[in-house]
Order: C-alpha cells, then sequence, then structure tokens
C-alpha cells in the first residue's frame, strides 16, 4: 500500500473510532456530570456529605460529596480539570473509567474522615481530578521516547506530589483562591487521589499492557 493511502486509511479509522456512539455518550456523560452536580444535586440538602449524614446512615453521600462545591471558583477549576482528564481517560479506559470512578469515591470520603478527626463535611470534585490526572500521565509515560515519557508523564506526577507537598505545608490550595468562609484545604483528599491513580496505573499496565 502507498503511504499516502496507508496514512489516509489510518485517518479513516481514527474518525470512525470517534464517530463510535459509545465514545461520544462516553464523552458527553463526563461532560455533563459536574452540571447535574451543580445543578440537580447542590440544592438538595441530603446529598451533603457531613459527619451527620454519615451517623444517620446516609451512605449516598460518600459518591454525592464529591459533586458538591463551595463556591463558584472551586466548581469551575474542578470541573474543568475533570472533564479534560475524564474525557483524555475515556478513550482508553471505557467502562473501566466509572468503574473506578465509582469505587474511589467512597474510599477517599472514608479516608478523608478517617484522618481528619475535626472535618465537618467534604465536597468537591479535586481528589477524583487528582486521581485521573495521575493515571493519564501513568499512561504517558509508555511509549514515545525517554524524553517524553519524562517530560508528559513522570515530571507532571511528581509535580502533583510536589503541589500536595506545598498544601500540607503551607495550609494553602495552589490554585482555588475562594474555597468559602471557613473551609480549609484537605491535601490529605488530593492525597488519596494521587495514591489510587498510581494504582490504577500499576494495575492496568499488569493487566492490560496498558
Amino acid at each position: 500500500m502507498h503511504r499516502s493511502q496507508y496514512i489516509l486509511s489510518r485517518t479513516s479509522v481514527g474518525v470512525r473510532g470517534i464517530a463510535r456512539p459509545s465514545v461520544l455518550w462516553g464523552w458527553l456523560a463526563c461532560l455533563l456530570l459536574p452540571f447535574i452536580g451543580l445543578l440537580v444535586l447542590q440544592p438538595l440538602e441530603g446529598c451533603a456529605l457531613t459527619v451527620d449524614a454519615l451517623a444517620s446512615h446516609q451512605w449516598h453521600t460518600l459518591w454525592t460529596g464529591h459533586l458538591l462545591h463551595y463556591t463558584a471558583e472551586h466548581f469551575i477549576w474542578d470541573a474543568l480539570m475533570f472533564v479534560v482528564f475524564a474525557v483524555l481517560l475515556w478513550r482508553q479506559e471505557g467502562v473501566r473509567l466509572w468503574i473506578w470512578m465509582l469505587l474511589a469515591a467512597p474510599l477517599i470520603s472514608i479516608f478523608v474522615f478517617w484522618v481528619e478527626p475535626g472535618l465537618q463535611e467534604y465536597r468537591g470534585l479535586s481528589a477524583l481530578d487528582t486521581m485521573l490526572f495521575t493515571r493519564y500521565c501513568l499512561g504517558l509515560c509508555r511509549g514515545g521516547s525517554s524524553m517524553d515519557r519524562w517530560l508528559f508523564g513522570v515530571l507532571p506526577v511528581v509535580g502533583v506530589a510536589l503541589k500536595i507537598g506545598y498544601e500540607f505545608w503551607s495550609g494553602a490550595t495552589l490554585f482555588v483562591c475562594d474555597l468559602g468562609v471557613g473551609v480549609v484545604p484537605l491535601p490529605s483528599a488530593h492525597l488519596a487521589g494521587l495514591v489510587l491513580g498510581l494504582v490504577w496505573g500499576l494495575l492496568s499496565h499488569i493487566t492490560y499492557g496498558e
């Protein structure tokens, strides 16, 4: 096959792959989920992940709490990161993306309340964002040149770890400036997301060779 024909053939396959209904529906779900949290769940008191909710056995809040946010700035940062990296991972992971998020959400919730005994409420997608970002970067550690693997795979993960270390040290967030009155950053949640992203990437490599 002539080289130009090969390129056209590969391009055609790629376009058909992008146009598959399952891919489009997956992308749409990734896009809509943060806004479902904002427009549907945010006004509902029964969706807040609080100490009282857990004491009342409202276990659904272990998931719904991640879709709630304290301020508009908090939502914008979290939603932007979530949509970008969920969409990027959907092509690679498919249903596994949602399985991991469904498993990770309650694990993060439980961990945060365990290590933060004075915590009254947890909100935000940032821990899941950290997991998605870490998993995506680990995927870039395979294939390509050695420099590409380090530049786009290893260094961003190291950067996230340093960011979390800064948050522990300073007691402040690096990006979101306005979390609301009385709300403190929770780097422990981001640490949980980082660890889960590393585990996800390692298991994917062992199980699927990805």
